[in-house]
C-alpha cells in the first residue's frame, strides 16, 4: 500500500501524471494520490509535510509532477525494495554517496560516487542520464547518502519529515537524506524504475540562498561519506572545489556578503594555501568590473 504526494501548481501536468500513475503503477497495487495545490503558496517542505499528514499508508512517495513512468509495475518494484531491508528509510532514482561541508547540491561530487538513472526530455524524445548503474556496478540497488527530489519514497515508521526551516524549493531532498542518515536509516537508489523527467534543476539565486541556509543548519554534521577508500587529500580537494564554485555563484547573483562569508571558510580549510588569495584577487577585480557591468566572478 502506497501513498503518493505531489506538490502541484500546473493542473495539466497533474492530470497527466495522475493518468500515467494509474496506467503504470501495477494492477493490484493499493494506493492513494494526494495533490497539495501549491501555486507559490508554500515551500516544498511544508507542502510535502501537509501531504504526509493526510496520507494513510506505510510507504509515502513524493514526486515532481513533470514526469512520467516508463516501467510498468513500478509500484511492486518500490514496495519490494522496502521489504528487502528494514533499515531502508528512503528510496530514489538519483543520488550520491557523500556530501561536502562546503555548500553544494547532492551532485557536487565525483562522477564515480553518483548513481543516476533518469531520462530528461519528453516522452517521444529524451536523453538518458546514467551514472554508476551498468558502469561502476551491475547491481540494481545501491546505498547512497543523499537523493534527488524528483522521486523520494519514505518509510513512514522512520518518523522522518521534511525540514520546514527550509522555506523555498531547494535543499529539501538533501536535508531529509541527511536526517535519515543521522537517525540510522539508509537511502538507496535503483535503476529498476525508469522515469522521464521533463526538466532539470537550476542553481539560480533562490538555490544559492537555500544552500546558505542549509549550511547554517547542517554544517555541524558535515562532511559525510559512505564511500570507503576516499583519501583525505581527495576530500580536501572536493571541499576546495565546492567552496570556490559556491563563492563564485554567490558573487555572481549579487550576494557579496555571503561570498565573503564562505571565503573565510575556504581560507580556514587550508590557511597556508595560495588558492584563497588567488580567489580573493579575482573577487577584488570583479568588484571593480561590477561597478560598471555587474558581478562577473568566474
Amino acid at each position: 500500500m502506497l501513498s503518493i504526494v505531489i506538490s502541484s501548481y500546473r493542473e495539466a501536468f497533474y492530470a497527466a501524471i495522475e493518468k500515467d500513475i494509474a496506467d503504470t503503477i501495477g494492477s493490484g497495487i493499493i494506493y492513494e494520490l494526494i495533490q497539495v495545490k501549491n501555486p507559490g503558496l508554500m515551500g516544498v517542505c511544508e507542502a510535502y509535510n501537509k501531504g504526509l499528514d493526510q496520507s494513510q499508508y506505510p510507504y509515502v512517495l513524493f514526486l515532481h509532477e513533470d514526469l512520467l513512468f516508463n516501467t510498468k509495475g513500478w509500484g511492486y518494484v518500490l514496495l519490494d525494495i522496502f521489504k528487502q531491508n528494514e533499515k531502508t528509510g528512503l528510496v530514489g532514482v538519483a543520488g550520491g554517496q557523500y556530501k561536502s561541508r562546503a555548500p553544494s547540491g547532492w551532485w557536487g561530487i565525483d562522477d564515480n560516487a553518483k548513481y543516476v538513472y533518469v531520462r530528461h526530455g519528453s516522452k517521444e524524445e529524451n536523453e538518458l542520464m546514467r551514472y554508476g548503474f551498468g558502469i561502476q556496478t551491475q547491481e540494481h540497488l545501491i546505498r547512497v547518502l543523499s537523493l534527488d527530489g524528483l522521486f523520494i519514497a519514505l518509510r513512514r515508521s522512520t518518523g522522518l519529515r521534511f525540514n520546514e526551516q527550509l522555506k523555498g524549493y531547494h535543499q529539501y531532498d538533501l536535508a531529509i537524506s541527511i536526517d535519515a542518515h543521522l537517525k540510522g536509516y539508509e537511502a538507496v537508489c535503483t535503476d529498476l524504475i525508469d522515469i522521464t523527467h521533463y526538466s532539470m534543476g537550476n542553481p539560480d539565486k533562490s538555490w544559492v540562498e537555500s544552500a546558505d541556509l542549509f549550511f547554517d543548519l547542517y554544517a555541524p554534521y558535515l562532511p559525510l561519506y559512505i564511500t570507503p577508500g576516499m583519501t583525505q587529500l581527495e576530500k580536501t580537494q572536493l571541499e576546495k572545489k565546492n567552496y570556490i564554485e559556491f563563492i563564485a555563484n554567490a558573487w555572481n547573483v549579487g550576494f557579496d556578503r555571503m561570498a565573503w562569508k564562505y571565503w573565510w571558510h575556504f581560507f580556514w580549510l587550508k590557511p597556508f594555501s595560495s588558492k584563497p588569495f588567488k580567489l580573493l584577487k579575482k573577487m577584488r577585480q570583479a568588484r571593480r568590473v561590477s561597478q560598471t557591468s555587474g558581478p562577473a566572478l568566474h
